[in-house]
């Protein structure tokens, strides 16, 4: 009987453990699909797909991904209240139906609102039916809030494929992805960690990816103690803020957000 016992346990160790690293290797494995999606279809695209601003200014895009957060997205507005930077959130639709008020609060402090799908699904993977829903459903309860449709998507995981950016393109809309900004302050590196990536390399017109919502749900996140540095340093050196469509109005007429 303990044989059998012990046999069962063995058998549940290794189903947990196939789960646990099937579990925290999926991001991992998205991007790296993701980047070769988008290398192979940047060059068609690329009046949609927008990476960076003008090199020849000192202007940058602060985004914040995956909220509204009843937590983090309000230290976030007021570290850039306090310092007056407009900023571009990529909303996540299911969240909007219980931040709604956050989501007014960005809009009226002037914050630019893009969409980042219902459910955060990973659009390279899904139906074109799914996709196009998911970021219909997004469009429509962002518009029921704050009465205006999004003109700017990001993809979950930087995954992309041909059919979402047909229906992007279907959509009037533009994809927003983001230069060689991404101190991955999800994965909490430390506050030091994401202040070292930013400020040694930013560069003009760069969009700045970032996260205003934290699953291991700490009191402050690295992201917010690191906004409290960052920002004032790259005031200090002469960078301006704004929004996305701020950053893409400042390039050449072909990459213009479409009207």
């Amino acid at each position: 009987m303990k044989k059998i016992i012990w046999g069962i346990c063995i058998c549940l160790l290794s189903v947990v453990g196939v789960y646990t690293y099937s579990h925290n290797t999926h991001n991992q494995d998205s991007s790296k699909e993701a980047y070769s999606l988008n290398d192979n279809i940047k060059d068609d695209y690329e009046d949609v797909i927008i990476k960076k601003g003008n090199e020849d200014e000192k202007i940058l895009a602060l985004t914040f991904d995956d909220g509204p957060d009843e937590d983090f997205t309000p230290q976030v507005l007021d570290i850039l209240k306090k310092n007056d930077v407009k900023a571009t959130f990529f909303v996540v639709g299911e969240k909007v139906e219980y931040n709604k008020e956050l989501l007014k609060r960005q809009y009226d402090e002037g914050h630019e609102i893009g969409n980042h799908t219902f459910t955060h699904i990973n659009v390279a993977k899904n139906s074109y039916s799914s996709v196009e829903k998911e970021i219909t459903d997004t469009q429509n309860i962002i518009k029921s809030v704050i009465g205006v449709e999004p003109k700017i998507f990001r993809p979950p995981y930087r995954a992309m494929s041909k059919s979402v950016c047909d229906i992007i393109v279907s959509k009037g809309m533009n994809i927003i992805l983001w230069s060689n900004l991404d101190p991955r302050d999800w994965s909490n590196p430390g506050v030091d960690a994401i202040i070292n990536t930013i400020l040694t390399k930013v560069q003009n017109g760069n969009i700045i990816l970032l996260h205003d919502y934290n699953t291991k749900r700490n009191d402050k996140s690295q992201t917010i103690q690191a906004l409290e540095v960052v920002i004032p340093k790259l005031k200090e050196r002469g960078y301006k803020f704004v929004t996305v469509s701020e950053l893409i109005q400042h390039l050449d007429k072909n990459k213009q957000v479409q009207k």
